[in-house]
């Protein structure tokens, strides 16, 4: 029985020792090297509740405890340099504190329809031709087009409509040299026409000169609009679509298909004729553009420094307008720079019963905590519809800033 409890103590005090000397370096590791609070939060950090960190100013030092109330950093100073502690005793490391004045913006979580040009025709499908002596042929194969190509111009003249690409098929001139864009990246290529079995001119290429469908706003600011949070992607190819332009539309939410473990569900939507904006850019943080909102309530801008690993909500319409629904947030990456900058997980039992959790059409929901902006959603989990990511809103912001 001695034995016993003497190995007991010393397994005690090797997990206290592996505890010491490992935590300070996960900690560290855990800790993002700069942060950005507003003069309205209190600094804090992804670190546990307890630990002690000291933020130091040309004035004077003063210290903060994480998960109790501290005072306000002081409104004249921009800039903290920053030590983290171990148990309030061992410095293990050194974050920039910057101070910025709080930002808000209009908050969204209206569906809209959209439509995106594609800067030419897009190549969305491919397939074997049967000509009229029976046999098989395949041009596109042979001049190397490849499904999501963005064709730009045939023989020097210029393509914007799926109609122009077809008028110049069936005109009889061939072969002809096609130019376009593949990965953003531009190529040529020379292609000869065949007949098939209908008499018909072909490439055997099925091509779409626009993409829509629908979404929800995250934000408005200065007459600018972001939506998505995430890039609008060909649903045949998958390919990232380069925009060119494009539009938004009022939508109405007319019925939901309900999402399942291994199924994502959708919300059926159905344009107006009532365009609210135009689209400017499509890129990794979603669409971009300009807009400006009848009616859309004041909110602030938290950051990601202020997120938490705990209950939040999310704004979207699924049939009555814009309504707020419970979430929770499950895990944070702090250091994301993309669209999946959070895990999410939806707990309101009204949105479960009705769509499963997130579908195809609630990306760029906003995502609130404390009554702040924070972010929106992207994703959804395939094998889980009550869960997917988030983006932290300030990634969406720094792309909106770009727009003129």
């Amino acid at each position: 029985m001695k034995f016993f409890h003497k190995n007991r103590l010393i397994n005690f005090v090797c997990f206290f020792i592996l505890f010491a000397l490992f935590s300070p370096i996960i900690l560290s590791s855990a800790i993002p090297q700069n942060a950005t609070v507003t003069k309205s939060e209190t600094p804090n950090l992804w670190i546990p509740e307890g630990m002690r960190w000291l933020v130091r100013t040309r004035e004077s030092p003063t210290e903060f405890v994480l998960g109790n109330t501290a005072q306000k950093l002081d409104n004249n100073s921009k800039n903290y340099n920053s030590t983290v502690y171990f148990c309030g005793v061992l410095p293990i490391k050194k974050v920039n504190v910057s101070v910025a004045e709080d930002k808000s913006v209009k908050l969204g979580g209206n569906a809209v329809g959209i439509n995106l040009k594609t800067g030419g025709v897009l190549v969305a499908k491919t397939y074997t031709v049967k000509t009229q002596d029976g046999k098989e042929a395949s041009p596109w194969k042979d001049a190397g087009i490849k499904s999501g190509d963005i064709i730009e111009s045939v023989d020097g003249n210029k393509i914007t409509k799926k109609e122009e690409l077809a008028d110049i098929v069936q005109s009889g001139k061939s072969p002809f040299k096609i130019y376009g864009k593949r990965n953003g990246k531009s190529f040529m290529c020379e292609i000869e026409s065949v007949t098939d079995e209908n008499g018909k001119k072909v490439i055997g290429i099925w091509v779409r000169d626009t993409v829509a469908g629908i979404g929800t706003v995250t934000f408005y600011e200065n007459g600018k609009f972001a939506a998505l949070g995430h890039p609008i992607c060909d649903i045949d190819t998958g390919d990232f679509v380069p925009a060119t332009g494009g539009a938004v539309f009022e939508a109405g939410i007319v019925g939901i298909d309900k999402g399942a473990e291994g199924s994502p569900g959708s919300l059926k939507g159905i344009f107006t004729s009532n365009k609210t904006g135009d689209i400017i850019s499509n890129c990794e943080f979603g669409i971009f553009g300009v807009s400006e909102p009848e009616k859309s309530e004041e909110i602030i801008v938290g950051k990601k420094e202020e997120i938490r690993c705990r209950e939040a909500q999310i704004v979207c319409d699924i049939g009555k307008g814009p309504e707020k629904f419970d979430i929770k947030i499950q895990r944070i990456m702090p250091e994301s720079d993309t669209s999946k900058s959070m895990v999410i997980h939806i707990t309101d039992k009204t949105l479960l019963e009705k769509t499963g959790g997130i579908v195809q059409g609630m990306s760029g929901s906003p995502i609130l905590q404390n009554g702040k902006l924070i972010g929106a959603v992207t994703h959804v989990f395939v094998n889980d519809p009550t869960r997917g990511y988030g983006i932290f809103i300030e990634n969406m912001l720094s792309e909106a800033e770009k727009i003129k």
